[in-house]
């Protein structure tokens, strides 16, 4: 009966750990791995094992900005079951990021020739949630590494060949529209851009991206000087590759 409840309070009772079997990927990649639980000194009913998805974003509150966890998206890797003391259970999953998930691999965000790597505050990871009835939850937190796709590494060699670094990168709270294209996970990511001498027009560029299946949607808002900012979005569609991107963005920053 003791054993019973101290596990109710979390002492003794069931452990879970999720092991990923490939945690460096890129957005609409299938995340695949397996959820260990462990029982504890008691048997106990587990109602449901999810994993969640998760972003840290940026969200206005006020005159502050707080950083806050954001769902992104969920699945259920097993409904209720019993698990005995000492039991050990492998539940095995497979999870497609959605083609918006934040990119958080500084690395290959770097502008080509730069020394730097950008200040990339993108965190990305999967939490385990063990609901167990009538005790405390066990939870369990896995961050992934998220690289960017081909069309975005390719803007931004694009940028470095006309001089502009990429300094930083944010997720942002909220919804960006290109046309009539919406992003849909209740976030964006923005990359800022600098020049890299002193005196350019051009006082920073920031590029958001929407991915979709016919491609990469893209915003441009440009910030020169005595003249404000301006905004601009294209595609990079299944042809991208072919495309002379240094040139298209050379006309849009002039």
């Amino acid at each position: 009966m003791f054993k019973k409840l101290l596990a109710t309070v979390g002492v003794g009772g069931a452990s879970v750990d999720t092991v990923l079997n490939n945690p460096s990927l890129r957005p609409g990649d299938v995340l695949s791995g397996h959820v260990q639980i462990k029982g504890g000194k008691v048997e106990q009913d587990i109602e449901y094992v999810d994993l969640i998805l998760m972003a840290e974003v940026e969200q206005e509150s006020g005159d502050h900005e707080a950083r806050v966890a954001k769902p992104l998206g969920s699945i259920r890797a097993s409904g209720a079951l019993k698990i005995a003391a000492g039991q050990e259970i492998r539940l095995p999953f497979m999870l497609t990021l959605p083609l918006e998930t934040p990119v958080n691999n500084a690395q290959a965000l770097a502008s080509p020739g730069s020394q730097y790597a950008p200040n990339v505050r993108a965190a990305v990871w999967i939490h385990t949630d063990l609901a167990i009835s009538s005790a405390v939850d066990a939870k369990d937190r896995d961050f992934l590494d998220v690289h960017p796709l081909p069309q975005m590494q390719g803007l931004i060699a694009a940028m470095a060949a006309l001089g502009f670094a990429h300094v930083s990168s944010d997720v942002e709270a909220g919804t960006i529209q290109m046309n009539h294209i919406h992003s849909s996970l209740g976030c964006y990511q923005e990359f800022e851009f600098r020049p890299m001498q002193k005196f350019s027009s051009v006082q920073e560029v920031e590029i958001s991206c929407i991915a979709r299946p016919e491609g990469v949607h893209v915003l441009l808002e440009t910030d020169r000087r005595f003249r404000g900012d301006s905004y601009q979005s294209f595609l990079m569609g299944p042809d991208w590759q072919s495309v002379n991107w240094q040139a298209h963005l050379r006309q849009i920053l002039a």
